[in-house]
């Protein structure tokens, strides 16, 4: 009945009052329906805002990140040689290169003795954060010194080409050689014979009581230094597939077994490392290559009938001290050979040659330091140094007997072979332009003196075993030798 009424009431004309009144409320009315929804729609907008905001910062960590990660640290730079700059993703490579090398060196020497395995543990954890770890100043050192190397090539006039890296590269992985070795000079017939005889008397030296038969531990590569494969030469890896050992390949065959093995080292490289096979060569084979060259070519000079003259030292600590033993050798004039032996054994602080009365033997230029080895070559047979000053301490040298043109020995030879490229390295780093981000290494600890290759072995006193009988056995002839200090 109401509704009827609101009907027919709604069909009769409004007054004027009434429907100003009516107009106003329906205006009100839309308004505010208006202002809501205006303000929802502005809200949500707002919102999408926000969302895209977000959104977007989201996005642009999530590329800066990558940015950072997979560009910009990669091309960082970490160090320079002469211009040339060593990236932190070249660094990477080279890393994982290095310790997956030591990895394999443990893992052997571990199947010896297993206490070595805690080394390969180590290894492959640092395996693992290489990335994160920070730089290993060994690894980026040997980087700067590889990249030095190359480039001071020529300072030798030597040069490398594309067709000798791929003749290295066939050689490295082939089971038999490909080209005729590098012919050696004859070893000196007087050096040969010191050598038999120095074998011959080691031979009948007797051998202490319980060490027959026991091998010495061997001593892994120091970790940071990059080795190819386990066991060889760095930079010389093994390749995967050869032939077997009864067999002998023809060249052919060689060459087939080389480009397999090739294959299948850089591909497993490129997998474990992250190096490209032009990585490889630029970072490793190259290198070893131009050290290979240099060595060589620095070898290859030296003689092996030296200027050298026999000496011995009384090292101590102090001038005051070396110039007391100086006066005490040279009292009265004439050089007391026997009493400069007596004061070696007595005051000498060199462990190594102070029980032979200071006796270094005879060595020539190249060996000891250069403070010392001026002071010994301007002495004549039978003359003292005034006190001489190195980084081991103050020096007090005698010279018994000097030689224009002695044989070096076999061992005298190979240790000056050996410092050649050290000395020739040492002389291109000291004029070179290199930079570094690295942290220096600590200042190593003074090394003791070490005497020349080829000097007087150190007495050893012999040891007598004592009779021990065991306990509660009275009168049983059963005794226990005993090498106990």
């Amino acid at each position: 009945m109401d509704l009827v009424i609101e009907r027919i009431r709604g069909m009769l004309p409004t007054p004027r009052g009434q429907q100003g009144r009516q107009g106003q409320q329906t205006r009100y009315l839309s308004q505010n329906r208006q202002t809501r929804r205006d303000r929802e729609v502005r809200q949500r907008r707002i919102l999408f805002i926000a969302m895209g905001a977000v959104t977007a910062a989201v996005v642009l960590l999530l590329v800066g990140g990558a940015l950072r990660e997979f560009v910009l640290l990669p091309r960082e730079s970490l160090a320079s040689v002469n211009g040339t700059s060593i990236t932190r993703g070249d660094y990477w490579k080279y890393r994982r290169y290095s310790l997956l090398q030591q990895i394999q060196q443990y893992q052997f020497f571990a199947a010896q003795n297993p206490q070595y395995q805690t080394y390969v543990q180590q290894l492959q954890t640092q395996l693992t954060t290489v990335k994160t770890a920070a730089v290993d100043p060994t690894t980026l050192g040997t980087m700067v010194d590889d990249q030095l190397t190359v480039q001071r090539l020529n300072t030798l006039g030597l040069a490398i080409t594309d067709a000798d890296i791929a003749q290295y590269n066939t050689e490295t992985f082939a089971p038999v050689a490909l080209s005729s070795p590098t012919a050696t000079p004859p070893v000196n017939p007087t050096a040969a014979a010191w050598a038999t005889q120095t074998a011959s008397a080691q031979a009948v030296t007797p051998t202490p009581p319980g060490t027959s038969g026991t091998p010495g531990a061997a001593t892994p590569d120091t970790p940071g230094t990059p080795a190819a494969t386990p066991l060889v030469t760095p930079g010389t890896p093994i390749p995967s597939a050869t032939i077997p050992a009864s067999a002998t390949p023809n060249r052919e065959e060689a060459l087939a077994t080389s480009t397999v093995g090739y294959g299948t080292f850089v591909k497993n490289l490129q997998t474990s490392t992250g190096m490209t096979q032009e990585d490889y060569v630029r970072l490793i084979a190259r290198p070893e290559l131009a050290k290979q060259r240099v060595t060589t070519q620095l070898t290859g000079e030296i003689k092996d009938v030296q200027p050298q003259v026999h000496a011995y030292h009384i090292l101590v600590a102090t001038k005051d001290g070396a110039d007391q033993l100086y006066s005490q050798v040279t009292a009265g004039g004439a050089v007391d050979q026997q009493k400069f032996q007596e004061l070696a054994r007595t005051q000498s602080t060199d462990t190594s040659t102070a029980p032979n009365g200071g006796d270094l033997g005879w060595f020539p230029k190249g060996i000891m330091v250069e403070a010392f080895e001026n002071a010994a070559f301007a002495l004549q047979p039978g003359q003292v140094s005034q006190p001489v000053q190195t980084k081991f301490g103050w020096h007090v040298i005698l010279v018994t007997e000097r030689a224009d043109d002695r044989p070096l020995t076999l061992t005298t030879l190979s240790g000056l072979k050996d410092a050649a490229f050290t000395k020739w390295l040492d002389g291109q780093r000291a004029s070179a332009t290199i930079t570094s981000t690295a942290p220096a290494p600590p200042t190593p600890a003074a090394a003791p003196f070490e005497a020349p290759p080829g000097a007087p072995p150190t007495a050893v006193p012999t040891v007598i075993p004592t009779p021990v009988r065991t306990p509660g056995a009275s009168g049983t002839p059963g005794a226990v030798p005993s090498t106990a200090p």
